[in-house]
């Protein structure tokens, strides 16, 4: 099948897929690029749809995605280089485009936390304001890569299958489990009455990040650079965890920080008797 027209239904619902709303509406999202619309696959993500172009399907990896994509029931159609920018969110375009089936996360509880106790990280992820996408993606992209058993995602929190999220994790966000909260505070409060831990990031704080035993379930709260953690989390916590700096450098990106605090919690992890 070929497409030619930007009014074509199928272009417009891709489109669509570019804002949160329609994301929600239509259970959904956008993912570009060959190596990422594999790790949909690999992920069991149904792949409704995807556009590419000739000079990818002429290509020996592209081909064989297509005949992928083929074999699991997805409608493909190939699209001129015009279309197909159109459609997709990045500057250059990968010859492909894909509409990626995503489950709502489920809310926060028992049964969740205790899968986060049971995983052999046992460590979930609260992104608590962080509001760019590609240090959201980077930072679901460390968790599922170093073992973490989850995140939980609140109001005021970019949406984890933003696009350009999705591409910032390398598909990891099509992979780690998810669940919701209504506030951090709220996820704070839930993680704390099920026994678990829960650890603050803060340039500030006084323990440093190699003090903690990561080794018992806890729940890992990181802000924005500007505003932080809510307050209100505070009252929940465990304890407030630092990265100690030299040099007059004040605090660090939220994704770097959140890589270095998960790579600590994993390496005590590995090396535990």
């Amino acid at each position: 099948m070929r497409i030619t027209s930007p009014q074509n239904p199928r272009i417009k619902r891709l489109r669509k897929l570019q804002e949160r709303r329609h994301r929600r509406q239509l259970g959904a999202t956008l993912v570009e690029g060959r190596r990422f619309v594999e790790e949909a696959l690999a992920a069991g993500r149904p792949v409704r749809q995807a556009i590419y172009t000739a000079a990818f399907a002429a290509a020996p990896a592209g081909a064989a995605l297509l005949r992928a994509l083929a074999a699991a029931g997805t409608e493909l159609a190939e699209v001129t280089d015009r279309l197909l920018e159109a459609v997709a969110m990045t500057e250059t375009p990968q010859g492909i485009v894909a509409e990626v089936a995503v489950d709502e996360p489920a809310p926060v509880g028992p049964a969740w936390w205790r899968q986060v106790a049971e995983g052999r990280l046992p460590l979930a992820l609260l992104p608590d304001g962080v509001q760019d996408p590609g240090n959201l993606g980077t930072l679901v992209r460390a968790a599922a890569g170093l073992g973490a058993a989850g995140a939980v995602l609140v109001p005021g929190t970019v949406d984890p299958f933003h696009p350009r999220a999705v591409r910032a994790s390398a598909g990891a966000c099509l992979r780690l489990p998810m669940a919701r909260a209504d506030s951090a505070a709220g996820a704070a409060e839930s993680a704390r009455a099920a026994g678990l831990a829960v650890w603050v990031a803060e340039a500030e704080a006084a323990t440093p990040c190699w003090a903690v035993d990561w080794r018992r379930p806890c729940l890992l709260v990181v802000g924005n650079e500007g505003a932080g953690v809510s307050p209100e989390v505070q009252r929940y916590a465990t304890g407030r965890v630092a990265i100690p700096l030299a040099g007059g450098i004040g605090s660090l990106n939220v994704a770097m920080a959140g890589c270095i605090l998960l790579y600590e919690a994993a390496r005590q992890a590995a090396t535990a008797p």
